[in-house]
């Protein structure tokens, strides 16, 4: 059987010293040091080491004085255990003889697995977008007027999402991104409309990061196949399901079975949630899909970056500066088939032709709140997001207290008790998005577990029994994949009693229905009264207590705090310090990496 291995990261197995003992020259000591500062750079999900930044960093007073730029290239080439590449990124000598650490020729240095995994990403988007469009204005119109897309009157304002439909439809790869509410799924079934229109038989496959952010997707296509019968067939057949699972994964292996030698089966790959993906996995989608296969990207370029080094989306969309205007090439194309104006951008990179970002919101209307809050930190106004907690909206709010806090949520926490006491495995699997605590830590006195502790202690003063493990209307988060029964990492699950009262456990299939479980059946779970932000991706909640660290740290950082925030459909409170909350909001992580670089014009 074919399958494609992820590339080890030596920095996972090898400590700077045994680097410095494999090296045959060059200044060992600052090979240590550098070795250290990628492993650290890593682990803050950095892809590489800018060494122009580094040497201007501040020097601690007990560290050696770093050396210049070209004395520091001389030294790592010299140790005989760092490659360097060409000017156009080619790096024959690692091919040959694959050497732990990559350094390229804008003075990034890389481990073999980063590098590899950022060339083939940037290979691939680059032959996308120098292919022509698939069909033309005049064919591309009667196709969006036949599944009810195209406006019988004229369009005298930019549609976004209907822009978006156009560029899925005419491109080989399309990046659809936005913040909460702007309709990407939407948009998403909107552009598989137009296509299975044109193209009943179409072979068609979705994804994302978690079982639950597929099966998202998965919901709004049935909607959109409600709305229009013709296209209930071939939408009802989709079946939503992880990255993992699509591209086939062997853990015993640590492989996929879908790579270079194996290629996908689909005409169109629709991958949600991107700002999720590692770009690992993400290469390993590139070198799965066929020539002719289109590719889709959807995803909120504000919300957390992958667990992992790097962030595709981000990338993509710092290349492409969607926010500015569509490509010159997409926006002649979208006007002459619509006739709608639209901003175009000069000077656009290639990769602005293939991306859209949706910019209207149609969830916040009545949140106004949450809507003012994540404009602001879309747009990168600190102050003015700070400023809505103060504005008196009932959607959003701010404590400093953790005991006022858990009383502002916990009516709805006890909705989901209620839900499951009459062993309704419905009513409980839609209580279970009603409310939800989320917290930037696991541990620790702000984290996930001391608040899932703190929840039962509260349920039990007033009256539920919470000693038993599976009580009715506890509810828990899958944290691993369990093929065999269709269980995914991420789905949440709610116990209740069935007709026997033995203990269950409710999960939702990939269509939406309820299933039954004994608790035995399930793979490793735990409470998820309280969840982390970073398992929290892709869900959604109709009251969120989000839950700030209670000191400065890593993960005081605005792009966390927007995702805890907008995970909320109705009413978000956040517990914070305020001026931690103040600095958090103004602090934006950023993650380095050549993969933005690579799509711009030379």
């Amino acid at each position: 059987m074919n399958a494609t291995k992820l590339e080890t990261t030596p920095l996972a197995t090898l400590h700077g010293d045994l680097l410095c003992r494999m090296a045959t020259g060059g200044d060992l000591e600052l090979l240590r040091r550098l070795v250290t500062a990628l492993g650290l750079a890593r682990d803050q999900g950095h892809v590489c080491i800018d060494l122009t930044r580094w040497i201007d960093e501040q020097v601690d007073v007990d560290e050696a004085p770093r050396p210049d730029l070209a004395t520091l290239r001389e030294q790592l080439l010299a140790t005989g255990v760092v490659g360097a590449t060409t000017e156009d990124g080619d790096n024959n000598e690692s091919d040959r003889s694959p050497l732990p650490l990559i350094l390229d020729a804008q003075h990034r240095l890389y481990t073999l697995r980063h590098y590899r995994a950022e060339q083939r990403i940037a290979r691939f988007v680059l032959d996308r977008l120098k292919r022509e469009p698939t069909t033309t204005p005049e064919k591309l119109r009667k196709t969006l007027a036949a599944v009810s897309l195209l406006p019988t009157q004229p369009i005298t304002e930019p549609d976004w999402q209907l822009a978006a439909v156009i560029a899925g439809a005419i491109g080989s790869l399309t990046v659809l991104c936005g913040g909460p509410g702007t309709g990407k799924t939407t948009t998403v079934a909107k552009l598989l409309s137009a296509l299975l229109h044109d193209d009943p038989a179409m072979r068609i496959a979705i994804a994302a990061p978690t079982g639950k952010a597929a099966a998202r997707l998965g919901e709004a296509l049935q909607e959109r196949a409600a709305a229009h019968p013709e296209l209930s067939e071939p939408l009802a057949n989709l079946e939503p399901r992880t990255l993992h699972r699509l591209l086939g994964y062997l853990p015993l292996d640590d492989a996929f079975r879908f790579g270079r030698d194996k290629k996908l089966p689909y005409d169109l790959v629709v991958i949600d949630e991107v700002s999720m993906v590692d770009p690992a996995i993400f290469a390993v989608l590139c070198d799965a899909l066929p020539n002719d296969t289109r590719l889709v990207l959807v995803g909120d370029k504000d919300q957390l970056a992958a667990v992992a080094a790097g962030q595709v989306l981000g990338d993509l969309c710092h290349a492409a500066l969607p926010e500015q205007g569509l490509g010159k090439q997409l926006a002649t194309f979208v006007s002459q088939t619509t006739g709608m104006p639209i901003a175009a951008q000069e000077n656009a990179a290639p990769i602005a032709n293939a991306t859209v970002a949706l910019q209207k919101n149609h969830r916040f209307g009545k949140q106004p709140g949450i809507g003012t809050f994540a404009q602001s930190l879309m747009q990168r106004r600190a102050q003015d997001a700070i400023a809505a907690f103060a504005a008196g909206h009932e959607d959003l709010s701010w404590t400093d207290c953790m005991n006022e806090a858990l009383a502002i949520i916990e009516p709805q926490l006890l909705y989901l008790l209620e839900a499951a006491s009459d062993n309704d495995a419905g009513r409980a699997l839609t209580a279970i998005s009603h409310a939800r605590v989320l917290t930037a830590l696991r541990l620790g006195p702000t984290g996930a577990i001391a608040w899932n502790a703190r929840v039962e202690a509260r349920l039990l003063e007033l009256g539920h029994r919470t000693a038993e493990l599976y009580y009715p209307g506890r509810p828990i988060l899958i944290t691993s994949n369990d093929q065999n029964n269709n269980i995914w990492n991420g789905d949440l699950g709610v116990c209740g009693r069935n007709e026997d009262g033995t203990p269950v456990v409710w999960v939702r299939d990939q269509h939406g229905n309820a299933r039954e479980l004994s608790p035995s059946r399930l793979p490793s779970h735990e409470t998820a009264w309280a969840m982390t932000v970073h398992k929290a991706q892709g869900s959604e909640f109709d009251h969120v207590l989000l839950v700030l660290p209670d000191r400065p740290g890593p993960l005081n950082h605005a792009a966390l705090i927007y995702t805890g925030v907008t995970r909320a459909k109705r009413r978000a409170t956040v517990c914070a310090n305020h001026d931690l909350l103040a600095a958090g909001l103004a602090n934006w992580p950023e993650r380095h990496s050549g993969l933005a670089e690579a799509l711009r014009p030379s």
